[in-house]
């Protein structure tokens, strides 16, 4: 008995830490058990970039559906590939090695329709010997020739989808040089070592949490560490490695200057010409959509792009840019960056997330205008937490930060329902900031009541009795009717309260989580409100109690009123939000404004015939 006492415990306690261990790993999909990317700064210019991982599945998903490939983009052109280490331990210790027909090239998906760009390759390692509990270890090195990149630079988010056990960012550099870096989101410093004719960075993290899968996070995981380095602190220089490429020389081809000089003849507003400018750009031109780094900070002409019928951002970007200025249009290609992620001392390309035009027009202001979509708010107004940077040839940086993102819609109604029943009445609609689709009204003059559900409102502009647009607001004011303004159920009339879908509504947000990890952010401070006034046939009256609710909190508030009073009745409906960003502890209040909104019985008014 005593013999087999201690064997029977540690079996217990071997079962035991199984199934902890087996329910903390049921949390994922995945794990990396270690996780290293290495950047070298060759004494000759050109740049290494090695990266390590091993990495333990956990599920079927993880190896059917996630990480049974690895994919590497590069250009052979200017880069070389070398795969050091590919292969599996399985769940019982059994080594596969990645076979040679695990490798294959193929044209990465986002360059299939951009010729310019078919020499990128893709390569995909497809991973052997998966099972769950087996591990996959690959190591690669990327090469780059000198004088591809300005500096090594580099832009790291320190975390991944699955946790990390242990993840290591090496920079190095050759002795004497300097290395700027900034680790937002937390205070690790660097440990600094030397091997041979190099320096070493090195930042050491362990335990790192998986990202949350939650939507509406703060930014594009603005609320993780992140860290960006670089081997110069001036910015200028770096971005003058772009914006000194001949296309920034803005030189049009004879096709495309007949087009724009077709567009100017006879036409004497600025910024009408400018959205019509755009048209061209997004509209005939197709999107390439290379990320930067992958085009290698490359920017085609004005020529080129024109010619290829298509371009990536940034040369989409140059190409709207000397369409304006050949138009008489003060233009300049911005680049936007993250404003939380920038540091003037750390010189990077890196950080730079799309690409846009600015205009400055007398009337207008200043205006950004997209390259990939017909932009019909100022998209100052509704990219939040983002700065402009606007590139000149001459190497000045101008930095100016986006506008706190904040919309205001306000409708107002007046109705007469007649026994048919039959509506007649109008309705008034303001909106400013970032609901205001200003440049939209350039393009159609029906934007503002198109945006407003119900029905109510005819089909064209006949029915517009009052429109006050300016650049940053507006109000129009429609002529509204129906034949059949309600959903009938036996004697009662349901009339569902006309809304804008371009408000709160537009963000589609309709149902939220009980618990929330971390802080949920809204597009942009709203301020959204209904009052409608309808006067009521004696044969009908009004089923909907008569109420007030008024929730005011942490978030914002909420409001919801009716009143009746000699067959006439009133309602209103308000939502107003106090911030963007809503930290954890103030997520309940928020849910709550947005499931009162959202309720179905505060969208809508039911009466009732026959009582």
């Amino acid at each position: 008995m005593k013999t087999y006492f201690p064997l029977i415990i540690l079996i217990v306690a071997a079962a035991l830490f199984s199934t902890q261990t087996k329910a903390q790993d049921e949390k994922y999909d995945a794990g990396y058990q270690t996780l290293i990317k290495e950047y070298t700064l060759n004494p000759d210019g050109s740049v290494d970039y090695r990266y390590i991982k091993q990495q333990k599945l956990f599920t079927y998903r993880a190896f059917h559906n996630l990480y049974g490939e690895t994919f590497i983009i590069y250009n052979p052109a200017y880069q070389k590939l070398n795969i050091k280490e590919a292969y599996t331990l399985m769940a019982d210790g059994k080594k596969i090695v990645a076979p040679q027909n695990a490798f294959n090239e193929v044209l990465p998906g986002f360059a299939a329709n951009a010729p310019a760009y078919n020499a990128l390759r893709e390569m995909v390692i497809t991973h052997t010997g998966l099972e769950r509990n087996a591990t996959i270890f690959l190591d690669y090195q990327l090469h780059t020739e000198k004088g591809v990149f300005p500096v090594l630079m580099g832009n790291e988010l320190l975390a991944e989808n699955e946790p990390v056990s242990n993840l290591e960012i090496r920079v190095r550099i050759p002795a004497g040089q300097n290395l700027f870096y900034h680790l937002f989101n937390g205070d690790a410093q660097p440990e600094k070592s030397s091997d041979g004719n190099f320096q070493i960075f090195s930042w050491k993290f362990s335990n790192i949490s998986a990202i949350s899968a939650e939507e509406a996070q703060q930014g594009i995981n603005g609320s993780y560490p992140r860290l960006l380095f670089s081997t110069s602190d001036k910015r200028n220089e770096v971005f003058s490695f772009l914006s000194n490429q001949p296309a920034f020389n803005y030189v049009l081809p004879d096709r495309t200057k007949k087009d724009v000089n077709a567009i100017v003849t006879g036409n004497n507003d600025k910024f009408d010409i400018a959205l019509k400018i755009q048209e061209i750009a997004v509209n005939d031109l197709r999107l390439y959509p290379i990320p930067l780094r992958y085009a290698l900070f490359q920017c085609r002409t004005p020529e080129q792009t024109w010619n290829s019928g298509g371009g990536t951002a940034v040369e989409k970007a140059v190409l709207l840019t000397a369409m304006l200025k050949h138009a008489g249009i003060d233009a300049r290609v911005v680049a936007i960056v993250r404003t939380a992620f920038m540091d003037d001392k750390v010189a990077t390309l890196a950080d730079i997330e799309d690409f846009a035009v600015k205009i400055d027009d007398k009337e207008r202001g200043t205006w950004y205008f997209s390259v990939t979509s017909l932009n019909s708010v100022n998209l100052k107004l509704n990219q939040p937490g983002r700065s402009f940077v606007a590139l000149d040839p001459a190497g000045k940086l101008t930095v100016v930060k986006a506008e706190t993102p904040g919309q205001v819609v306000k409708v107002q109604g007046n109705f007469i329902v007649s026994s048919d029943p039959k509506l007649t009445g109008e309705v008034s609609i303001y909106m400013d900031g970032g609901a205001y689709p200003f440049a939209g009204l350039q393009r159609d003059k029906k934007k503002m009541k198109n945006s407003i559900t119900g029905g109510l409102i005819g089909n064209d502009t006949s029915h517009l009795k009052v429109s006050t647009l300016n650049t940053e607001n507006g109000t129009q004011t429609y002529i509204a009717q129906s034949d059949r303004p309600f959903r009938k159920d036996s004697n009662y009339y349901y009339f569902n309260l006309p809304a804008a879908t371009s408000g709160i509504d537009g963000w589609g947000i309709k149902t939220l989580s009980g618990k929330r990890e971390t802080p949920y952010e809204i597009p942009s401070m709203a301020d959204e409100s209904y009052s409608y006034t309808i006067t009521l046939p004696s044969s009908f009256s009004l089923f909907t109690p008569a109420k007030k609710l008024a929730i005011s909190n942490k978030a914002g508030t909420f409001l919801w009123e009716v009143k009746e009073n000699n067959g006439k009745v009133t309602v209103r409906r308000q939502l107003k939000f106090s911030d963007r960003l809503f930290p954890i502890t103030v997520y309940e209040d928020f849910k709550i404004l947005m499931d009162y909104w959202n309720n179905p019985w505060y969208r809508q008014l039911i009466f009732v015939t026959g009582k």
